[in-house]
């Protein structure tokens, strides 16, 4: 018995090794050629066809390459620009720094989608146009992906589809629906940083409502104020409207309940704050 189970753990052993040399071979292989593609955009950076090449490939490697944290902070940068910005020179600005993080992360979705943002803004419409191309083939949503001056994509209509990441594009903060029957569940995740749960409640059809007691945020710095939310997605499944209110009565923890009174007093009573989430990249 003893030797017959020596020969079937060897003859596993054997099964598996090509196995995991080939998975070796395989990502090499898919880092080379995505390398090779990086250094064609970097030396040719005006080429559209060599970037288009990156973004495609990059959209379905089994192993997606991790953006550098000094792009993520340039990132941040035109964020607050752009939330910020007032007029034309704002989202010029806004654009020439999201530009800084897309020459450090070519192949970044997300930094496409909110350039295309500004450049419309800012009235540069051609622009604009050409980063929704790029976004598109960054994404892997092809022809699904929204149009950032605020279209809507076409989509089967009917039966509600929350699937895939949902977002403002204006914060780094994806959020993804998680239904058991008609339990909800919105988790939140930016990035590399840990999820965390933005709240759980019930879904009926394409409208929703629930609730969260706050708590530590996803990054682990401060604490995430307790709400009620209530929201619905639209018919062609491509927008989803959610409010929020702040509820300090919710909150689970002491420093969740006292951070959510400061805002009260300093503040006023609570008031619904309307946001619109649309289809978003999954970095």
């Amino acid at each position: 018995m003893l030797n017959r189970l020596l020969r079937v753990s060897a003859l596993l052993l054997c099964l598996a090794a090509p196995s995991a040399a080939e998975d070796g071979r395989a990502y090499a292989r898919e880092q080379e050629r995505f390398l090779t593609l990086l250094g064609g955009v970097q030396d040719s950076p005006d080429d559209p066809e060599l970037r288009l090449a990156l973004l495609k490939f990059a959209a379905g490697m089994k192993v997606k390459p991790k953006v550098p944290v000094e792009a993520k902070k340039q990132f941040i940068r035109a964020m607050a620009v752009q939330i910020d910005a007032t007029g034309t020179d704002d989202y010029d600005k806004a654009a020439r720094l999201y530009a800084d993080a897309i020459r450090m992360a070519p192949w970044w979705a997300q930094c496409y989608y909110n350039r295309a943002a500004v450049l419309d803004l800012a009235g540069r419409r051609e622009e604009a146009a050409q980063d929704r191309i790029f976004y598109r083939a960054a994404s892997g949503r092809g022809s699904q992906a929204p149009e950032a001056s605020g279209g809507r994509l076409t989509t089967r209509s009917g039966t509600a589809d929350y699937g895939g990441n949902w977002g403002s594009g204006l914060d780094c903060w994806r959020y993804e629906f998680q239904i058991r029957g008609d339990d909800l569940t919105i988790v939140m995740h930016c990035w590399d940083f840990p999820r965390a749960v933005y709240g759980t409640g019930k879904v009926r059809g394409h409208g929703f409502e629930g609730s969260s007691p706050g708590g530590i945020s996803g990054t682990g710095v401060g604490n995430r104020s307790p709400i009620r939310f209530r929201g619905s997605l639209s018919e062609d499944n491509a927008v989803i409207e959610i409010s929020s209110i702040l509820a300090p009565e919710l909150a689970e923890t002491e420093a969740a309940m006292s951070a959510a009174r400061e805002q009260v007093r300093l503040f006023g009573a609570p008031e619904w704050q309307k946001q619109t989430w649309r289809h978003m990249a999954a970095d």
